[in-house]
């Protein structure tokens, strides 16, 4: 009973806080959890409904834990692949970042290095460049 009343303690924290929460990524990472969780809780739910098909029950009950298992893991894919395309589209959508822009800095770049050969020596040896 304890450790129900814990996990209602935890979950109710983790739902509640995201509209009290004042940074993204605290909210982000809340939201990350409630994710994963609930798919952990929806491959386990699978995992119990293939009981009603076993002709004995009580031998497959690693099937809840086998589905809570992959549930978790691809909760865990499905979040890492909305943070990358999210860090993506934060590149892409940079004023800051365009094409034009880019370019333009290349070729002021270019010009700096262009200023004529180089002479680079040591007592040893010399090198242009």
């Amino acid at each position: 009973m304890k450790k129900i009343l814990f996990s209602l303690a935890i979950l109710s924290q983790l739902i509640v806080s995201p509209v009290m929460a004042e940074d993204d990524f605290v909210k982000n990472t809340q939201n990350d959890i409630l994710i994963v969780a609930g798919a952990g809780i929806g491959g386990a739910v699978l995992g119990l409904s293939t009981l009603s098909f076993a002709n004995e029950p009580s031998k497959h009950i690693s099937n809840v834990w086998t589905g809570a298992a992959i549930g978790v893991i691809a909760g865990v894919v499905f979040v890492a692949f909305n943070s990358a395309q999210k860090n993506s589209e934060d590149l892409q959508s940079s004023a800051a970042f365009s094409t034009f822009e880019r370019v333009a800095w290349h070729h002021s770049q270019e010009n700096l290095l262009n200023q004529g050969p180089k002479q680079v020596s040591s007592t040893l040896w010399t090198t242009d460049f």
